[in-house]
């Protein structure tokens, strides 16, 4: 962002900041944009956030769904936006920490925008297809070191989380293996089911299923510790693979230069909601956990997955523009 635009949001953000704490906030309705298409995880959990806000705050919240580029276009339409709390984003880790190093970008997601706090995560779980004859994550690693270059992986798409995970174990456990992009994570599940691909990194909602009717047989999840979803399935960690931790995680953002009232309102507005049962209860039915963090630690969170990734992108030589 250019220096005379942020003069501009910083007086913006003063005059704001003074509007909302002699009239309050909100006063009309704030749209909530989401960079992706309708019916996912990012845009149910969005929903579901607009209203609980809107119980809280007694405006409306409406979602306005702008996919396009990797969540590039409706990231970009908040950060153009005036600071003024009527224009909010949830999204997570493609727009905040891997399109930066992805695509050729006008704006920085960790200075253009405010980052109010991160709402919950969500690990991969690496499956394969039963006749495979792989029954741990040792195994699938004998076998791609017996076929070097023979074994695929698929995933949803360049650059993605199923991408991006196919290529630390590779890197990390010095693998000879292959990625198969497709359309989505339904067209990367099915290729394992197959047989086309050997195995792809994905995400819980859709897959503890086909692997509880032995369609697919899960090997490792990506979290740190078991996830309560799927307490029988072993961390990549447990595996002997101790820095392999990777989770798909979710915020809320706004323009930067938003004023602190409007900060601390929506802040308090969300210890609400990351603590009510029905949430809880969502985040279940997502396949994700809550991982709540505000202020400074959420920050140097953002800061550590940016440069985490950017290093994995690099690594892997990867670009979308």
């Amino acid at each position: 962002m250019k220096p005379y635009r942020r003069f501009l949001l910083g007086v913006a953000s003063l005059l704001l900041c003074g509007f909302a704490q002699s009239q309050g906030w909100p006063q009309q309705p704030v749209k909530i944009v989401v960079p992706f298409a309708p019916g996912g995880s990012v845009d149910t959990l969005s929903r579901f956030l607009a209203e609980s806000l809107q119980h809280d705050l007694g405006q409306p919240f409406i979602v306005e769904n702008r996919p396009g580029a990797g969540g590039n276009i409706g990231t970009e339409a908040v950060v153009r936006a005036a600071p003024d709390g009527y224009t909010l984003l949830v999204a997570g880790l493609p727009t905040h920490a891997l399109n930066p190093y992805l695509y050729q970008l006008d704006y920085d997601p960790l200075t253009d925008l405010t980052a109010i706090g991160l709402l919950g995560a969500a690990p991969n779980l690496l499956v394969v297809n039963p006749e495979l004859g792989v029954e741990t994550l040792q195994d699938l690693v004998a076998l791609a070191r017996q076929k070097p270059g023979e074994l695929t992986f698929s995933s949803a798409g360049p650059g993605t989380t199923g991408h991006l995970a196919g290529e630390i174990l590779k890197r990390q456990a010095n693998l000879d293996i292959r990625h198969i992009p497709y359309k989505g994570q339904a067209d990367a599940t099915l290729a394992v089911m197959r047989g086309d691909v050997a195995f792809a990194f994905v995400t819980i909602p859709g897959t503890l299923a086909r692997v509880e009717a032995g369609q697919l047989k899960a090997l490792g999840i990506t979290s740190a510790e078991r996830s309560s979803l799927a307490p029988d399935i072993p961390t990549f960690v447990e595996a002997g693979f101790p820095d392999f931790v990777i989770l798909a995680w979710y915020n809320l953002s706004a323009p930067a230069g938003l004023p602190q009232a409007i900060q601390a309102t929506l802040t308090a507005a969300l210890d609400t909601f990351m603590t009510a049962p029905a949430t809880l209860e969502l985040f279940a039915r997502l396949g994700m956990e809550p991982v709540y963090l505000k202020g400074a630690p959420y920050r140097a969170y953002l800061q550590k997955e940016s440069d985490h990734w950017g290093a994995v992108v690099k690594t892997a030589g990867i670009r979308r523009d």
